[in-house]
């Protein structure tokens, strides 16, 4: 199973559950990967970044798509942030805390 951001509707919600965090995302301009992301520790606190991707096992990046199994990668200031690997990924269109992450930016 796989997500799409460039094909996601803006203040889409995701929630992604890698094998040592949870993060929400929240779709901003999709084809841009401008999203809002909370969770992990390095984003505590609602914070814009630019989706890049994810990774595959053979270091390849996946534009824009989130999988099982592949390490979501992010840009955060000048940092590269990469996840753990996702263990299950849920989406729906536009949620309440989707519209708190909105509101936050």
């Amino acid at each position: 199973m796989a997500i799409h951001v460039d094909s996601g509707a803006a203040q889409e919600t995701m929630v992604i559950t890698t094998r040592s965090s949870v993060y929400e995302l929240v779709v901003l301009r999709g084809h841009r990967g401008d999203v809002l992301v909370r969770g992990g520790r390095h984003f505590t606190e609602v914070t814009r970044v630019l989706f890049l991707g994810s990774i595959t096992d053979d270091g390849s990046l996946e534009p824009h798509t989130i999988g099982i199994g592949l390490r979501m990668t992010f840009v955060f200031g000048e940092q590269f942030v990469v996840t753990s690997p996702v263990q299950s990924l849920s989406h729906d269109s536009v949620s309440a805390a989707s519209r708190e992450c909105a509101s936050a930016q």
